[in-house]
């Protein structure tokens, strides 16, 4: 067991004040997340050396014979701003992308860079505060609705047979018009006018926010194409390849593939590849499900995700409990109090804002104490509780 130096990333939509506080940091400029593995872009840190090069010293002790790399990465992530609408791709979709831009000869660094690796990155997002985000493309019929309702299904040419057809195909064509015509001069002048009252109250208020943030940018209305949700603390949702979303206020942890793959959609200045975005994205509509499980003292409670490269736990803990035996590697968050990790003749204490990282060769853990965590490992045999 080693205690993890977690890697911070500087992103200007990040928080100016939750990652400060959380890990007692004196940091004035935005903070937007902290990533505890090993990617290569960013990995923690043990003792001073990076993760990446400690595992790939000794991979069998670390991660066990099945695995060559870690295959997730923990991060908090803090926004005051909305983040770039985006999707991420498949296993296949990433490795082809990969070795095409490769082969193209573009180094990892290029803006116009579609593919940084050859992974797909599902992920899971579990709220520690109020978390609003854009998940999945709304019903079709809702979409239609929405339009009509907010003054703004005139402005586009593709709109009409959208809505006498309602199908994936007119839908693409409809988006497809929204994120790649020029700036519609009319569109900021009609949601700053809309009342923030009635059924698209919220949708309205996220549009008029984002219309100052991003007066260029058609993609503001968002709100009425996607999904508003709202995260209560310990509440989830898992994306999968394709899934269109936007997380847009608040705290959290999220866990992911290893993977730095992300094709934009809008709500940035970063490059966006229409083109590409198209073939990854899915156009059906979809509604994200809450991942609430049942939390039990003293055992593993899963959010469970239908991928095998990561799982997340949440564990609360009041006296003592035996870890799983859950084979590869596991790092472990303390959220609240305090609590004694116990593996033989070791024992390491695991305060608020501490991370630790157990390799898979030692399965012999002990936790004692008061406190709250969360885990990242592998999907788990162990007793556990889902949703």
């Amino acid at each position: 067991m080693k205690y993890l130096k977690a890697a911070l990333q500087p992103y200007l939509w990040g928080s100016h004040s939750f990652i400060q506080s959380f890990l007692h940091l004196a940091e004035s400029g935005p903070l937007a997340e902290a990533w505890y593995g090993a990617h290569p872009k960013a990995p923690s840190l043990i003792e001073g050396r990076r993760l990446n090069e400690i595992i790939s010293a000794e991979p069998a002790y670390w991660l066990g014979a099945q695995q060559h790399e870690l295959p997730y990465l923990m991060k908090i992530l803090a926004a005051d701003q909305a983040l770039s609408i985006q999707v991420h791709p498949s296993k296949s979709q990433a490795e082809i992308g990969f070795a095409r831009e490769n082969e193209q000869g573009l180094p990892l660094s290029d803006p116009i860079r579609n593919y940084r690796d050859d992974n797909h990155k599902p992920e899971l997002i579990m709220a520690l505060t109020d978390f609003h985000a854009l998940c999945g493309f709304r019903s079709y019929a809702q979409i239609i609705e929405a339009f009509q309702d907010c003054g703004i299904s005139g402005l586009f040419q593709s709109f009409p047979r959208f809505a006498k057809e309602l199908n994936s195909a007119s839908f693409t064509l409809l988006y497809k018009e929204i994120i790649t015509r020029p700036p519609l001069t009319k569109l900021n002048a009609i949601l700053l006018q809309l009342p923030t009252e009635g059924k698209w109250a919220q949708e309205i208020i996220w549009m008029q926010e984002l219309s100052k943030l991003y007066p260029n940018d058609n993609s503001v209305i968002s709100p009425l194409l996607m999904n508003l949700i709202l995260l209560k603390p310990y509440q989830a949702i898992s994306l999968q390849a394709g899934i269109v979303h936007a997380y847009l206020r608040g705290a959290g942890i999220e866990i992911m593939a290893c993977s730095d793959n992300v094709l934009r959609a809008g709500l940035t200045p970063k490059h966006i590849d229409t083109r590409e975005l198209l073939k990854v994205m899915s156009m059906e509509p979809y509604l994200p499900q809450i991942i609430a499980p049942q939390l039990i003292i003293n055992q593993l409670t899963e959010y469970h995700t239908p991928v095998p490269d990561f799982a997340l736990y949440r564990i609360k803990l009041q006296g003592q409990m035996q870890l799983p035996c859950i084979p590869g590697p596991k790092i472990l968050l303390g959220l609240q109090g305090r609590a004694k990790l116990k593996s033989g003749m070791q024992s390491l204490m695991l305060n608020k804002a501490d991370s630790i990282i157990i390799p898979h060769e030692e399965q012999n853990i002990t936790l004692s104490g008061e406190a709250e965590l969360v885990m990242a490992g592998l999907p788990g045999n162990g007793k556990t509780s889902k949703r």
